[in-house]
């Protein structure tokens, strides 16, 4: 049986925020920016408000939804971690932190 905690649900909440506010930043500069950073970035964002919401309402979907959470987030921080600016440094720490947190959770089931 899964044990969810209130650590597992708020990383993926504040990785979902993170990345939906980092969006809406990158909406001015979107033409400078490659697609694919843009892509990763929103798909990281509805991977983790999908696994958020999955975590809350104890769906048997849970451990899947946080795998699927632990790949888009570790792509996401790697993908922000090579861009310039403090909103990138703070959502690859956000997102590692939300891949580190579904990982172990993944691992206790």
């Amino acid at each position: 049986m899964l044990t969810i905690k209130p650590f597992h649900t708020s990383a993926c909440f504040d990785a979902w925020i993170n990345c939906e506010s980092l969006l809406t930043d990158l909406q001015s500069i979107k033409k400078y920016l490659s697609k694919q950073v843009v892509k990763v970035v929103d798909e990281c964002a509805y991977i983790c408000m999908g696994t958020f919401h999955a975590l809350k309402t104890g769906s048997v979907n849970s451990r899947n939804m946080a795998l699927l959470c632990v790949g888009i987030c570790e792509e996401c921080a790697e993908v922000c971690e090579r861009l310039q600016g403090a909103s990138f440094a703070q959502c690859a720490k956000v997102c590692r932190e939300c891949a580190n947190r579904m990982s172990d959770f993944t691992l206790a089931a």
